[in-house]
């Protein structure tokens, strides 16, 4: 019923309504997940909500999208690991998730075949927005390989259609640092660089318990529609949800503040005359129905439907509250990093930003 551009912007963080479509933002995390990003690829795991609810803070609200290029080398597990965009964050959560180091160990990695697949094997829309690769890693891209690859051409690609290249060096290598100085250059973007755990270690506050609680809460007030095997996917992805960490369970909350569909295919979060066509398609094939509102009349279950929205609507503002006192304590917390992973992703997009009529 929903397309996904819908879907996309009502998962976006809290803000006014906007009218007419909302600023696409894509962004492509290119990451090498050798062994010696072990640090950073857990950080990213316990900050990619935090991420994504502070790229979506901009005016209009974003319609973010993001995906994941795993790279290693040849002889490894794989060279690339290619999750294409979704602007679902449970999945995208999930993909991340996923993501292991290991391997290398012989100093460069394919990064030219990493950049091929961003560029290439992405399904980058042409929707007006602001399209952004972000390419992590310690080590420089071989140069001896005769396979085809060519990182300064496949920067020029991306350049040429509007796709912006940012780089991000993990740790002092003076050799990786020269070669993505080039490639941020030839992308049109910016090198940053941060120290080889990323600049993210576990951030606690006195509100992190109660919002991982309300994260649950809010998790529980979903109503997922849907084919059986549908139901299945985002009740796994429910569950995933409810067992993060406490920090990252504070920063998906305040992703979910003020959405109204929590999950794809929530029924809590259409209008009611949705809710009336879905229910009317579960009164064909009953099996359909999720055991929430199986059995009830129509009636009963859009009364069921609309008191798990107000219960939400009471979560997502209480929420709000204490997100507000948690961005307080970490803004005031010693040896805060401004010079972090999520740090230069979140100030690359927002100086990008104007570009895509995005105003933070």
């Amino acid at each position: 019923m929903t397309t996904l551009l819908p879907l996309i912007v009502l998962l976006g963080p809290a803000g006014p309504a906007v009218a007419g479509p909302s600023p696409r933002v894509e962004v492509a995390f290119v990451l090498d997940t050798t062994g010696s990003m072990g640090d950073l690829i857990e950080g990213a795991k316990r900050r990619i909500w935090s991420i994504a609810r502070r790229i979506g803070e901009g005016r209009p609200r974003p319609a973010l999208r993001i995906a994941l290029v795993g790279y290693r080398d040849l002889g490894d597990q794989y060279v690339t690991l290619v999750h294409d965009f979704s602007g679902d964050m449970d999945e995208v959560y999930e993909r991340l998730m996923s993501f292991q180091a290991s391997g290398g160990g012989d100093g460069p990695e394919h990064v030219s075949a990493a950049l091929a697949a961003a560029v290439d094997r992405l399904s980058w829309s042409r929707a007006k927005g602001m399209q952004v690769i972000f390419l992590v890693g310690d080590a420089p891209p071989h140069v001896d390989y005769q396979d085809g690859y060519d990182y300064r051409r496949h920067a020029g690609q991306a350049r040429a259609r509007g796709i912006g290249i940012e780089t991000i060096q993990c740790g002092a290598s003076p050799e990786t640092e020269a070669f993505w100085r080039e490639i941020a250059s030839l992308g049109g973007g910016d090198y940053a660089r941060i120290d080889a755990q990323g600049g993210m270690p576990v951030r606690i506050t006195p509100v992190d318990a109660e919002l991982a609680r309300l994260n649950r809460e809010l998790a529980a007030t979903v109503v997922a529609g849907g084919r059986a095997d549908e139901r299945a996917r985002t009740e796994r992805r429910l569950a995933a949800r409810a067992a993060m960490p406490a920090s990252t369970a504070a920063d998906a909350a305040g992703f979910y503040a003020s959405s109204d569909r929590l999950a794809e295919k929530d029924l809590v979060g259409l209008a009611p005359a949705e809710q009336k066509e879905e229910l009317e398609a579960m009164r064909r094939d009953p099996a359909a129905a999720p055991p929430a509102i199986a059995g009830k009349t129509e009636a009963e279950a859009l009364a069921y439907l609309e008191a798990q929205k107000k219960k939400r609507a009471e979560i997502q503002a209480r929420v709000s509250a204490l997100q507000k006192e948690r961005d307080a304590h970490l803004a005031r917390a010693a040896g805060a990093s401004a010079d972090g992973f999520d740090e230069q992703v979140v100030r690359s997009l927002r100086k990008r930003a104007a570009e895509a009529g995005i105003v933070y």
